[in-house]
């Protein structure tokens, strides 16, 4: 063994190391060169190849996939380095490095550790606990019975295995790497593979009535390359056993069932983010439990509870074979942030991906969703009937974002019976033999004071009225054991709250309506917001709030762009103005020969199909000047051929100053228009009353296969309502503020904000695309000042060039950018 040269015993004597209060990697606490430690170097990901490798499993019922494993066969006794750390303890260290890699996570086919043993993974180099790249450390409590250990993803190709032993423990451990799971996409790293831009984010108000479902979900890995969507579900004993449910095309069996890894509450903190969860609630190992391929189910029960901190909730569940009135799923798209979904239609009993009722009655199919989509990764999540009980589990089908098709859950009233323990759920899920047809989820942090529906009001009408719809009506629900007093207001004259106040008893319900009041009559045209507020005023448990919007007046065209002529804007090469040639077509539609309402059209390359290894190339509005105008939609025509964006990207996006877009559109699959099709968005959140807007086309970035003709856009309006006075009501709240000291700067800025109440946070760098550079902070922060210092690199530890960044702060008071200019 080496000795590290000028650390002693006595020097850091009394340490972490010998108090057992070390919170991250020996090498951090003792400020070890990594340089000095082997490297053991993988084959690159060719992230390509593995896209295209995706593709060809697609259609065969099987998990998706983000990393790629390679067999190692490495122990401390035949790889890495040994040091003497103080006279009580040993540090061994293994340095890992997959190029290209978008995260590294590890199985170990062996792993017993002794007492005070620390196992920790962590990306070489770290300079911090903060690090958002996430380290991890596992001690004896992870040792199982079935001798593995299967690590969460650090988020990094280039990390560091250490072992810190205890001398006297040097012959009582066992560690053996067996595989390095390389990532090249999974949990929203690759921004172009996000999940599509229909989803709603669970922390939306939509999710409101579902959060004790919501808190019973989790995404998981297998295998370290595999990964999937399911829930914890409750039992009639009601004891918390940690059964979670899931699809059987996932793949797990009893020989792989100790790989899952399980992330719990990755979801966005802020609604319409769509990104920004946290991985660092998670837990691994699992016992296989049944499966059938007949109702697509899969049960296990994970090693260990979860830890009580992450408030994991256990869903109930209905067995009866009638078809749910509606359909609520929640899910993890793209196994990226949580996600909810809405069909508010009958459901109808199927064979799996086939229309004709009753077919073999294994399956629910769900027509189309009329809010949300589901993806893949969605797989194994669960489904919900209004009562709030799981009824099956996705299966599979062809729902996304911008289509109307359809998916199928395998039924839980299926997969309840079987011909014995190992196929069907009864014997797992009512231990008492008590059968019931349902029962409820079980929520240890229930709110006490719940509301129903999550939306809003939001009515339209001409000036003078009449606004519909009239009314809102909202039920109460009290779950706690005592009574609750509540009380709702309207923070606006034109909506009015009758049964604002009273008291629930324990267990009870009451409804409140909030309607569209005499003085909306008055209001001029325009659009008008406020906020209802529910509020428990026994304990707080549960307080919320639901948006208001009153649109008046009829929307009008502002201003249209019929492509007679060149309007003269922005374009990146291979963008032109004029007649389209009707050529490509290599696959999917060729361009067309002419534009909707006349010969003209601004599109991508008007002779043919998009180039392989395209970066962006962007069409981008002269300044639009919309002061005065709210309820902005924008329409045009389309003729789009894209590829779906595993591989091949089209994007519609909006700015207010021309630098940060906003994404409102991008294809979540592959499209093949082949015909002149009208598209609609609405821009309000962004153009609203701005001065300068600027719209944006975008083609790219592209792959090095198939290629596809492209954009072609005809016929742009912009439509409104031109208010004659400013239609916000509500008061503004305080802002959070964001900014950097120095700016211009080399190399290094310290990044300020300060906030006006304490809260859960997210502040980071973006560039000009609006693109995330590097995450900077993911966490809760106190009211008033704080700062974090950005070294002038991305989220992979590689230097950025000279430019113009954003600093972008959320918060629950909104979004706060500030712009960086980097000069080298």
């Amino acid at each position: 063994m080496l000795v590290v040269a000028g650390i002693s015993s006595a020097g850091i004597a009394g340490s972490a190391l010998t108090s057992g209060e070390l919170r991250g990697p020996v090498a951090l606490t003792l400020g070890l060169d990594a340089a000095a430690v082997p490297v053991l170097r993988t084959a690159p990901v060719d992230i390509s190849a593995e896209m295209t490798a995706d593709l060809a499993r697609k259609g065969q019922d099987l998990a998706p996939r983000f990393a790629v494993p390679e067999i190692s066969q490495l122990t401390p006794d035949d790889g890495g380095s040994w040091l003497d750390v103080e006279e009580q303890w040993v540090l061994w260290r293994q340095r890992i490095v997959a190029p290209g890699a978008i995260s590294v996570n590890l199985g170990f086919s062996r792993f017993h550790l002794p007492k005070g043993a620390r196992l920790t993974i962590h990306p070489t180099g770290m300079t911090s606990l903060d690090d958002p790249r996430h380290f991890w450390t596992f001690t004896e409590r992870n040792n199982e019975a079935h001798g593995q250990l299967w690590t969460p993803v650090v988020l990094a190709d280039d990390i560091t295995v250490e072992l810190l032993l205890p001398r006297s423990e040097l012959g009582d451990y066992a560690l053996e790497l067996e595989s390095i799971n390389k990532g090249y996409r999974l949990f929203g790293e690759d921004l172009a593979d996000k999940a599509g831009s229909c989803n709603v984010d669970v922390v939306c108000p939509e999710g409101d009535p579902w959060r004790s479902e919501i808190a019973t979900v989790g995404v998981y890995t297998l295998n370290g390359s595999w990964t999937c969507t399911g829930a914890m579900i409750n039992n009639t004993a009601e004891d918390q056993t940690p059964f979670f449910l899931t699809a059987n095309h996932c793949g797990i069996n009893s020989g792989n069932a100790a790989s899952m890894v399980v992330y719990w509450n990755f979801e966005s903190p802020t609604c319409g983010q769509q990104g920004g969860g946290s991985l660092a609630e998670n837990q691994a190992g699992a016992t296989f439990l049944a499966s059938s391929s007949t109702s697509d189910f899969c049960l296990v029960e994970l090693n260990a509870d979860p830890d009580p901190a992450w408030k994991v909730a256990y869903a109930g569940w209905y067995r009866g074979s009638d078809d749910p009135s509606a359909a609520i799923a929640i899910h993890q798209p793209n196994t990226d942030e949580k996600s909810i979904s809405f069909e508010y239609d009958p459901t109808s009993t199927t064979t799996y991906l086939l229309t004709p009722v009753p077919g073999d009655g294994s399956h629910i199919r769900i027509t189309d969703w009329d809010v949300g989509t589901t993806e893949p990764g969605s797989s194994g999540s669960p489904l919900f009937d209004p009562g709030h009980h799981i009824v099956g589990q996705l299966h599979g089908g062809y729902a996304a974002c911008g289509n109307d098709t359809s998916d199928w859950y395998g039924r839980l009233s299926v997969s309840w019976d079987g011909n014995d323990a190992s196929s069907r759920l009864r014997d797992w899920l009512d231990p008492l033999g008590s059968a019931p047809m349902a029962l409820g989820t079980l929520d240890p942090n229930a709110a006490a004071f719940q509301v129903s529906p999550g939306t809003g009001l939001q009515a339209t009408g001409d000036v003078g009225g009449p606004f519909a719809p009239a009314s809102q009506v909202y039920v109460l629900n009290n779950v706690a054991a005592y009574a609750v007093d509540y009380q709702i207001t309207s923070d606006v004259a034109w909506a009015v709250v009758s049964n604002g106040t009273g008291t629930l008893a324990a267990g009870g319900t009451d409804s409140v309506t909030v309607s569209i009041g005499g003085t909306a009559a008055t209001l001029p045209t325009g659009t008008f917001t406020g906020t209802v507020s529910l509020v428990n005023l026994t304990d707080g448990s549960g307080d919320t709030t639901r948006p208001l919007q009153l649109k008046v007046g009829i929307p009008e065209l502002i201003m249209s762009f019929p492509l007679d002529s060149d309007p003269l804007w922005s374009m990146d090469a291979g963008w032109a103005f004029g007649i389209p040639q009707g050529g490509g077509g290599s696959h999917g539609d060729p361009d067309p020969v002419s534009g909707y309402s006349g010969a003209n059209v601004l599109g991508y390359n008007l002779a043919g199909d998009y180039e392989n290894n395209l970066l962006e190339r962007w069409l981008t509005t002269t300044s639009l000047d919309l002061t005065g105008v709210t309820s902005v939609t924008v329409k045009f025509r389309r003729w789009l051929g894209v590829e779906q964006p595993a591989y091949d990207h089209a994007s519609f996006q909006v700015s207010s100053d021309g630098v940060n877009f906003t994404p409102i559109w991008s294809n979540s699959v592959t499209v093949s228009d082949g015909a002149w099709t009208s598209v609609e968005y609405d821009l309000s959140a962004v153009a609203d009353g701005q001065q300068t807007v600027f719209l944006a086309w975008v083609m790219g970035m592209t792959d090095d296969s198939w290629q596809y003709c492209g954009w072609n856009i005809d016929d742009i309006e912009i439509w409104g309502l031109r208010n004659s006075v400013s239609a916000v009501e509500t008061p503004p709240a305080p802002a959070a503020t964001v900014g950097n000291y120095p700016n211009p700067f080399n190399p290094l800025t310290r990044v300020s904000y300060d906030l006006p109440a304490a809260g859960r946070i997210s502040l980071g760098v973006y560039d000009i695309h609006g693109r995330l550079v590097r995450l900077l902070i993911e966490d809760m922060r106190p009211a008033g000042p704080g700062s974090v210092v950005w070294d002038g690199q991305d989220n992979r530890g590689q230097s950025v060039g000279s430019g113009v960044y954003f600093a972008r702060l959320v918060s629950a008071q909104g979004v706060t950018q500030h712009k960086m200019v980097l000069v080298k």
